[in-house]
Formats: C-alpha cells, sequence, structure tokens
C-alpha cells in the first residue's frame, strides 16, 4: 500500500474512530457511569491509527509518548472531571494526526463566493464556516477571491494578488503555492451550512462562540497591514491604563434604508442612544468608542457623549442614501482598501473594549468572534426585514 492510500485510510478510518468515541463518551457523561474498558479499547484503536500514521512519514510530531499516557489514565479513571480532561486529551491526540494527515495528503480546497453583494464581514463568517468544511472533508483550505466574483475580485486585479491576503493570512499556505502546486483541487463555493451566525441562538451560545473564536484565532490570522494598523489606531486611544470603554457598532443608510429581506432589523438611533447612555451610567465607562458608517448617526453620539466619544473611521455616508454603499463608493471613487482596512479595524477595536452594544448583523458577529468576550453586552433582536419585523406584521390583514 502507498503512502497516500495509508494516509486516505487513516484520515477515513480515524474520522470514524473520533465520531463513535465522542457518542460513547456523550452517553457516559449523561448517564453518570465511566466505562473505562471502553476508553481503554479506543485508546488501542488510536495505537493502531499511529501504526499507520508512523507509516505514512510526515515528518510532523510523534504520538508515542502521548498515547502512552492516555492508556495510563483510561485505566485510572473515577470521576466525571477525569472523564472529561481524557476525552479532551484523546480528541486533542487525534485531531492532530489527522490534521498532519491532511498535510500530508496535500489536497486543495479553494473557497470562493460569487456574490457581489454581501461586505467583507459576511465573507469572514462563511468563509469561517467554509474552512471548517474544507478541513473536515481533508482538503486544505485556501481563500481564492482572484478567480470569483465578489467585493474583493477588483482589489484583487487592482493590486495583483489575492485581495484575502491584503487582510488575512490564509489557513496553510498563500494561493500562488496552489496555483504551482499542480495537485488535487475542488471548489467550494457558495454559503456554508455550519457557520457563525447573527442569530441569537449562536450568539447567546457560549460554546458555540467559543468553537468559532478558536477557529478564527488559528486559521484567519489578521495580515501584518491589519495588525499595524490596528496597533496604531489602540496607540492614540486610551486604551490599555484600565479604562472602561464601551463599543458601539450601529448601522445605517443602505441598511436601514434597503431593509434587505431577511436580514436582521436594526434598532433605531434614539433605542441605540438610550442603550448607550445607560450601559455608561451603570458600568461606569470613561469612554464611548463607535463604529458607523452614518453621519447622522456619527453626529448623534458626538453631541451626546461630546470629548467622551472615541472613533477611528474617516470614510462616512450620507444617512439617506438610496442605494447601496458599493454603489455610492463607485460614485465618490472610494479606495475601497482603505475603507475595508478602516472597517475592519474598527472591528477589532471593538472587540478591544469592554462592554458592547449593538444591532444583529456581521460585523456585530465578527467583532464578538475577535474579542475574547465582553464584561457586558447587548444585541438587538428586532426581528427580520420582510419577515417578522414590526412593520411587516402591521402589512398583515387579519
Amino acid at each position: 500500500m502507498t503512502r497516500e492510500k495509508m494516509a486516505e485510510e487513516l484520515f477515513q478510518a480515524g474520522k470514524e474512530v473520533k465520531r463513535s468515541f465522542l457518542g460513547v463518551a456523550e452517553a457516559s457523561r449523561t448517564g453518570g457511569t465511566i466505562d473505562g474498558a471502553f476508553y481503554l479499547q479506543c485508546v488501542q484503536i488510536l495505537k493502531n491509527l499511529n501504526v499507520l500514521y508512523q507509516a505514512i512519514e510526515t515528518g510532523e510530531e510523534s504520538f508515542d509518548r502521548l498515547i502512552e499516557d492516555l492508556s495510563e489514565r483510561a485505566a485510572d479513571l473515577f470521576d466525571l472531571d477525569g472523564e472529561e480532561a481524557f476525552v479532551s486529551a484523546f480528541v486533542s491526540v487525534l485531531d492532530r494526526m489527522l490534521m498532519h494527515t491532511v498535510r500530508f495528503r496535500q489536497r486543495y480546497c479553494l473557497i470562493r463566493r460569487n456574490d457581489a453583494v454581501p461586505g467583507l464581514a459576511s465573507h469572514i463568517i462563511t468563509n469561517l464556516g467554509q474552512i471548517v468544511a474544507s478541513l473536515d472533508s481533508g482538503y486544505i483550505p485556501v481563500i481564492d477571491t482572484i478567480q470569483a466574483d465578489n467585493i474583493l475580485t477588483d482589489l484583487s486585479r487592482q493590486y495583483a494578488v489575492n485581495a484575502w491576503e491584503l487582510y488575512f493570512g490564509q489557513p496553510f499556505i498563500p494561493i500562488s503555492e496552489v496555483m504551482a502546486d499542480g495537485k488535487e483541487v475542488r471548489i467550494l463555493d457558495g454559503i456554508p451550512g455550519f457557520m457563525p451566525s447573527y442569530d441569537m441562538d449562536c450568539l447567546k451560545n457560549p460554546e458555540l462562540m467559543s468553537f468559532w473564536r478558536g477557529i478564527m484565532k488559528e486559521y484567519m490570522p489578521v495580515s501584518a497591514a491589519l495588525f499595524d494598523s490596528v496597533r496604531k489606531c489602540l496607540e492614540k486611544l486610551p486604551f490599555g491604563n484600565g479604562e472602561k470603554i464601551l463599543g458601539v457598532l450601529c448601522r445605517g443608510t443602505d441598511y436601514t434604508n434597503i431593509r434587505p429581506y431577511n436580514h436582521p432589523v436594526q434598532p433605531p438611533l434614539k433605542s441605540i442612544l438610550e442603550k448607550a447612555d445607560e450601559f455608561m451610567r451603570l458600568y461606569g465607562c470613561d469612554y464611548c468608542y463607535l463604529a458607523t458608517e452614518d453621519e447622522k448617526i456619527l453626529q448623534a453620539f458626538q453631541n451626546r457623549f461630546k470629548g467622551r466619544l472615541l472613533t477611528t473611521q474617516e470614510i462616512y455616508y450620507e444617512s439617506d442614501l438610496k442605494d447601496t454603499i458599493n454603489d455610492a463608493n463607485s460614485r465618490r471613487s472610494i479606495d475601497l482598501h482603505q475603507k475595508n482596512m478602516e472597517y475592519l479595524t474598527a472591528l477589532i477595536v471593538l472587540s478591544k473594549c469592554r462592554y458592547f452594544i449593538g444591532g444583529r448583523t456581521s460585523g456585530t458577529v465578527v467583532s464578538l468572534l475577535f474579542s475574547k468576550g465582553f464584561e457586558a453586552e447587548y444585541i438587538w433582536d428586532c426581528g427580520r426585514y420582510g419577515i417578522d419585523d414590526a412593520l411587516t406584521l402591521k402589512s398583515y390583514i387579519c
């Protein structure tokens, strides 16, 4: 059997072992009875997988000592805390073994999203989901904005690079290496079935948010340029000395004017200002940091908080914008790279605040994922445009 075939067998068998292992571990956890014999059998299976892994000769880490440690722990399980630690350690070893196998196989998945309407935060969310889908299928994910048709495609042509890499590093290797590699490549397009979401079921689920924060940290590192942009902004702002800063994300312009179907309804400006006042008083905040694209919203916050208001953005739009921001950018000859950079910088600065309020948007999701969690947060859930928002409900004759 060739090393490639052994790698294929290892990957498929490893996934099945993990599925069965987690199923029994969950049953044990809920049933309250620890099956030490089963866990010893699982360690033996892991040893068998390790034989295949060693035969492949990936050149990566050895798992011999870790597996022996698992064997010793499985023979000495007596409480649920020990069982939980054992399960986590077992899964960690198996995941790393499978990940090294994926890299050895060198099968690539080009992640493309052919949709020119969604903004950058939406692409971040869907790309996170596609990264997970790609790895779970045994393929190395590579985000492609060169051969796609979306908001980054023109930038790819303008800068003669994969525009995604202006803002984020690839999960493993740059797209240029894939194109020159001659290895197996598949295309992953559209919207993944599993991804971070601005649904409250996701935003209020600590384990789910922790999962996606881990995926973002591991596979979506910010570029050197974006890191430097955030650093310069933070140096100019009163962060780092214990200041209590409230972060506010407030969408307006085309979002609230066009009311995109099935998208979350944004709260009224009056409600946001009142909630910001409440948070500032309740938590003794020193400053309010605002991220918005709307001139009217900016002016309202300036009037309310004056010298206590912090901002970092330079590009704003009229509140009564009748077309999309993308169209407005074309009319005003906006530098899209600058706009993207300051937008992402604002989302990351938001994530550094101690408190957060905002409507349900893709930008809110991204800020939450960049953060380690806020001490307190408030996210409006006002329904969806054209589905269950107040105006649509009033439209029914019943």
